[in-house]
């Protein structure tokens, strides 16, 4: 009996080199994406574990930090649709002129309810005394908006974005490059909702890989079976 030999074809040939290369290339991305995603973990974990230090122009995201200053209740910033517990609300982002600068911070106060109506606006004055506040520093995404208007006019803002770059653009002394989420111990604190650093675990990650690489696998044998079955005689 004749051995079947092994001749696929240079089309189903072209096909799979190309499929197994990305299946392959997309298995070995998300693996370090995982590890990306494990190392900002690490990292995050490991700053919430330190003592706060003053700010300054070398403090990074993650940070633990502290800032003294005075806060400015006439122009705070609520960002819009931020669902807490099932519940419908506001983070609260109050500006802080920073002791002895020009310059102010956006402190991430936390999360107030909203009221029945959208319309009715949550109580959120401050005095606007001097304080020191401490918490992480955060650089938020911009992430998915559904609309063009993502700040309304007038004060108090609502936004629909808690980006940086976004919110920074309503006022008009220079801020400071990241956003300070407050430790909920503060007197002026609301509600407090833990940071999540990445928005996939590394396990997800890891899963996806997995996923990738099957695919790689099934197509291999599968060619190799198509490259025989298709010369049997």
């Amino acid at each position: 009996m004749k051995k079947n030999s092994f001749k696929p074809g240079v089309k189903i040939t072209i096909f799979f080199i190309f499929f197994a290369v990305l299946f392959f290339s997309l298995g070995v991305w998300q693996i370090e994406r995982g590890q990306a995603k494990t190392k900002i973990l690490n990292q995050f974990n490991s700053n919430l574990k330190k003592s706060p230090s003053y700010i300054d122009n070398k403090s990074q995201k993650w940070d633990r930090v502290y800032v003294s200053g005075t806060w400015m209740s006439s122009q705070q910033i609520l960002i819009d649709n931020v669902i807490h517990r099932g519940i419908a609300g506001f983070k609260v982002i109050t500006p802080l002129k920073i002791e002895g600068l020009n310059k102010i911070i956006l402190i991430d106060r936390g999360w107030i309810k909203q009221n029945e109506y959208r319309d009715d606006i949550p109580e959120i004055n401050i005095v606007e005394q001097n304080e020191t506040v401490s918490g992480i520093l955060e650089l938020p995404e911009l992430g998915l908006v559904l609309s063009d208007n993502l700040v309304t006019d007038e004060w108090p803002k609502i936004s629909q974005t808690k980006n940086f770059d976004t919110i920074s653009k309503e006022y008009d002394l220079e801020l400071y490059p990241m956003i300070l989420l407050a430790d909920p111990v503060h007197k002026n604190s609301l509600e407090y909702i833990k940071i999540t650093p990445t928005n996939m675990t590394p396990i997800k990650h890891y899963g996806y890989s997995s996923q990738w690489f099957l695919m790689f696998i099934v197509l291999c044998l599968m060619y190799i079976w198509y490259g025989f079955k298709r010369n049997e005689k």
